[in-house]
């Protein structure tokens, strides 16, 4: 009954997502979604087969059977949805103070809206988890559109590499596709960078009104996010807002952001920046597992700069396919290797018809969000398995770099 559970939803949503897209200004085959659907589902499948038979469950299967005792626990208290989502009655304040408090409670919403999800899904599902995939990929599947559908608008020359980027690769697409925060994050990132770029163009308050819910929705399943979005979202916006050159506005806009993120020690020595990053570190650093070599971080200047080499070791480049055990990790040292290869493409084959690369925003925000993103993740995780999910939307928007830099096909003969 799984299986032909499995397969009518999947050809319901596939039905779904066909008629919804087939009126947007970026369209798709049904083969197309067909295709990109399903290798979601079946790779969502895979995440979960693999995690339970040889991780112990992990978090996908926690939370799966957290959301099997929602129902039960609402027959016994009907106000449970009330108190698990009040300050004040589900989160003692520390010390009274504001912020630890909406911190915490923020924190706590990740898990409820996670829960409340699930929840509805097993009504339809009959809490089958791999069913329960194909409905959570019904909504992961439009943050890759979204995406999709931004970058053919401005490279319609590059609809099949970036085609096969956003719902093909793999790798990327295993990781955002079992159950867990990563694929709603790309779902907001998709949102938020689909609607900011509409923004810039038009000013209406429909689309920003949509940026700042697609923040929200950052916010919630990863804060630190945010922090990381606002110089990148910043420099795009100046650039486009004033006519301005990308390239000196990002690099402005984030050697002020590092400005700032350093001084915060002055103005605060006991919490600041550089201390938030390495407490966070800290809290890793407590786990257990399979980890990379990764020194502890001093918050000051020298501090990061000695961590530096390491924190992008452990993200661009690791692991190695020697170091590499089991099947995860010598499936991320291949794809780290096929990163490389396709990142290396446009200095082997540039199309130098696009002349207007170095004038497009977009590009330098894939660029440098990427770059940043990957360092915070060294700065602060020392685990592999940890490193390739966390990573995985700053994959996407760092190869999106070579998808259209690169001349796929041969110049037609005149």
């Amino acid at each position: 009954m799984s299986v032909i559970g499995l397969l009518f939803y999947s050809l319901v949503f596939i039905f779904l997502l066909y008629r919804m897209i087939r009126k947007r200004d970026v369209t798709m085959s049904v083969r197309e979604i067909g295709l990109a659907f399903l290798l979601k589902v079946g790779l969502a499948c895979a995440y979960g087969y693999v995690f339970l038979h040889f991780y112990n469950g992990d978090d996908t299967w926690y939370w799966h059977q957290l959301a099997l005792q929602e129902p039960a626990k609402f027959m016994n208290d009907p106000t449970r949805l009330y108190k698990d989502l009040s300050f004040f009655e589900a989160y003692e304040w520390e010390g009274r103070r504001f912020w630890p408090g909406v911190s915490t409670w923020i924190m706590a919403l990740e898990k409820h809206l996670l829960l409340r999800t699930l929840t509805i899904f097993n009504f339809f599902s009959g809490g089958n988890y791999y069913i329960n995939t194909v409905f959570f990929n019904f909504i992961v599947f439009w943050g890759h559109y979204w995406l999709f559908s931004l970058l053919v608008k401005i490279f319609p020359n590059k609809r099949l590499p970036l085609l096969l980027i956003i719902f093909f690769f793999p790798p990327i697409v295993f990781w955002l596709s079992g159950i867990r925060a990563d694929g709603l994050l790309l779902f907001f990132m998709g949102l938020l960078l689909w609607q900011f770029n509409k923004w810039l163009q038009q000013r209406k308050a429909k689309q920003l009104l949509l940026c700042l819910v697609a923040l929200l929705g950052i916010l919630v399943f990863r804060n630190v996010l945010v922090l990381l979005l606002l110089p990148a979202l910043a420099a795009w916006f100046i650039s486009v807002r004033y006519g301005r050159k990308p390239l000196p506005v990002f690099v402005c806009v984030y050697g002020i952001a590092t400005l700032l993120f350093f001084a915060s020690a002055w103005v605060s020595p006991g919490r600041n920046a550089p201390r938030l990053v390495a407490d966070r570190q800290k809290e890793f650093m407590a786990l257990e597992g399979t980890r990379f070599h990764l020194n502890i971080l001093e918050p000051s200047v020298t501090g990061f700069m000695r961590v530096l080499p390491q924190a992008a070791e452990n993200t661009f480049l690791r692991p190695y396919i020697w170091e590499a055990k089991g099947p995860l990790q010598i499936m991320t040292a291949l794809e780290v290797t096929f990163f490389w290869l396709l990142m290396l493409a446009p200095f082997i084959k540039r199309d130098k018809e696009l002349t207007c690369l170095p004038t497009l925003p977009l590009v330098w925000f894939c660029l440098f969000f990427g770059v940043t993103l990957y360092l915070f993740i060294g700065y602060t995780v020392p685990f592999p398995g940890a490193i390739v999910r966390y990573k995985a939307i700053g994959q996407m928007l760092l190869l999106v770099l070579p998808a259209v830099c690169t001349r796929w096909a041969p110049r037609p003969v005149d």
